[in-house]
């Protein structure tokens, strides 16, 4: 823990550069899928961590738009799947960047689409078609016009009909 914080001291605003990180050489344990964010905050300094966590954030609010946009064209599985993959990313993140700033302890979670590993990289990547997917055939489908609530009928009509019927 104390390397991963050393990691982000030594990142200042701009960072070392690319590749230029001293902590990932054996120092930080699991440095490429647990502490990644700390190689992150040490090569591209607090600007480039921003701009990541940024990026990650309008993934998961274009996500939840997807989702949204789902449910207002009647696709109600297709709107639970996108909240639910927005939800999962954001999790993700927020657990993996707490434990590489030592907020949280260490989970084994990975950051979404930046960490090593083949089985995350494939599954992350299959969650983002799947949002493109849904997304494409929302764009495809007519706009649904909300339902209506119906008048029922005064209780003159109810009478009326009753007395028709006997």
């Amino acid at each position: 823990m104390t390397q991963s914080l050393m990691a982000f001291g030594r990142g200042n605003w701009m960072g070392q550069g690319l590749g230029n990180s001293v902590q990932k050489l054996e120092y930080l344990p699991e440095a490429h899928t647990d502490f990644v964010f700390a190689v992150l905050a040490e090569e591209l300094g607090f600007i480039g961590v921003v701009l990541v966590l940024m990026l990650v954030f309008a993934l998961v609010v274009k996500a939840l738009y997807i989702g949204k946009r789902a449910f207002e064209k009647q696709q109600f599985f297709g709107g639970y799947l996108c909240f639910a993959i927005g939800i999962w990313f954001a999790f993700q993140t927020l657990v993996n960047v707490g434990a590489a700033a030592g907020m949280v302890p260490t989970k084994g979670l990975t950051l979404p689409l930046i960490s090593y590993g083949g089985s995350s990289l494939i599954i992350m990547s299959v969650a983002v078609s799947i949002l493109l997917r849904v997304d494409h055939e929302c764009r495809l489908l007519p706009d649904v016009a909300p339902e209506q609530p119906q008048k029922s009928k005064p209780e003159t009509d109810k009478k009326q009909t009753q007395n028709d019927k006997e």
